[in-house]
């Protein structure tokens, strides 16, 4: 199934401007992956999707980790490159769904939000089961169908609910697939975050909307777009103490590559 894709040349500029690096909920986002991901010094990470490097800078930072990204947009990769003042990272261009990369060569790999941009999914998986080491940790961080439906870019922008409804899987999907692919010991975890915590994080919500910085929202035509820009204005303006309008639901989930007894079916 072809999957309707952003173009992620025009959201590069953007992109970091919407999505500050200091949020705090960052904070805790970073110890998260870096606990499951068994990340420090000596592993290696793949970030799949990387985009500018909002986790593979940091990661690689904090765990003294050997990192490389990935992303099929030149102009992502050379904002990451261009925030990556310390060369921590090495960036490759290129198409995560066809890994060209060395097999067992990755204690970690991570891929964020990145789910909806998949053509074939079951595939991708067995491409990251391929590059990881025997042991190897795979962290998948989305939000699912199941969270994502009733949203703010959902509720307010219907048009981008019938994308994503297309593109997005469900949970009990992504486990099956991790499944299928030859992983074991897979753990999901549901994370509330608080992204907004005030009025002045929920001004900062509406700038990333206007901005069009979710890819969906690049999907929709501009009619569609301007209704329901003014619509969540609105409610924003009416309701700025819904707790609804500042949480955001993901899943964190966790496979494990089998050991190397049991990876011989699986190459």
């Amino acid at each position: 199934m072809t999957q309707e894709k952003a173009d992620y040349s025009e959201i590069a500029e953007v992109y970091d401007r919407a999505r500050p690096g200091d949020s705090p909920h960052l904070e805790w986002w970073f110890e998260r992956l870096a606990e499951v991901g068994r990340l420090g010094p000596g592993k290696r990470l793949l970030d799949l999707g990387c985009g500018t490097g909002r986790w593979t800078i940091p990661l690689a930072e904090r765990t003294g980790c050997d990192a490389v990204g990935v992303d099929s947009s030149q102009e992502m990769l050379e904002r990451a490159r261009q925030k990556d003042r310390g060369g921590r990272v090495a960036w490759l261009l290129g198409d995560v769904e066809r890994l060209e990369l060395e097999s067992e060569s990755f204690d970690c790999a991570l891929m964020s939000l990145m789910m909806h941009h998949l053509e074939d999914y079951l595939s991708t998986f067995r491409g990251v089961l391929r590059v990881l080491r025997p042991g190897g940790i795979f962290l998948v961080r989305q939000g699912t169908l199941d969270q994502i439906a009733d949203d703010p870019w959902h509720r307010f922008f219907p048009e981008a609910l019938t994308i994503d409804r297309k593109r997005t899987p469900l949970r009990a999907e992504i486990e099956w697939w991790l499944r299928e692919a030859g992983f074991e010991l897979i753990e999901v975890e549901e994370v509330r975050q608080l992204t907004y915590r005030d009025r002045a994080d929920l001004g900062r919500m509406l700038a990333e909307v206007r901005l069009r910085v979710p890819s969906v929202l690049r999907l929709i035509s501009d009619e569609a777009f301007e209704r329901g820009r003014g619509r969540l204005e609105r409610y924003v303006e009416e309701h700025p103490d819904d707790r609804w309008l500042r949480e955001t639901l993901f899943t964190l989930f966790s496979a494990r590559k089998p050991a190397e007894e049991a990876c011989q079916g699986v190459r």
